[in-house]
């Protein structure tokens, strides 16, 4: 397979869709604070990639992190709570977490705020739906 073909298979990876019939989908929960708490908000509200480190070795899973944004809005820290498998999950969730931009909720004054959320990278499918289903049901599950 040329270079060309290896990034384009890697670009669909991280967007959703796998090689062949297979498919991915990451959901995220905000455990604590609920969103109407929150003090800082991610300022695009859309899901996170998949990531394509995780793609690629065909890893599925879920992390639950401690996230730590400051007054100024800015990632301070992020911690691994727990996960499944391992610690495999920490490393490209962390890059994935690190890369948010926060934005002040309405009425709120600028304060560091921890945060306690879920992600879960979900594999398998064979629509982009049935994947995002079978993600949203997996993130009901333990995650330790």
């Amino acid at each position: 397979m040329s270079y060309r073909n290896t990034i384009l298979s890697l670009c669909l990876l991280s967007t959703g869709a796998l090689a062949g019939d297979n498919y991915a989908s990451v959901e995220l929960t905000l455990l604590e604070p609920a969103h109407s708490e929150s003090t800082w908000l991610r300022e695009k509200q859309f899901m996170p990639r998949y990531p394509v480190e995780l793609a690629m070795k065909g890893i599925a899973g879920c992390g639950i992190f401690n996230v730590v944004v400051d007054e100024s809005g800015s990632t301070e820290s992020i911690k691994l709570i727990s996960s499944v498998p391992g610690k495999v999950i920490s490393k490209p969730a962390s890059e994935v977490i690190k890369d948010w931009n926060w934005t002040l909720a309405n009425g709120k004054s600028p304060k560091s705020e921890e945060k306690l959320l879920r992600l879960d990278f979900c594999m398998g499918g064979s629509s982009q739906e049935e994947a995002a289903s079978k993600c949203k049901q997996q993130a009901t599950m333990a995650c330790e």
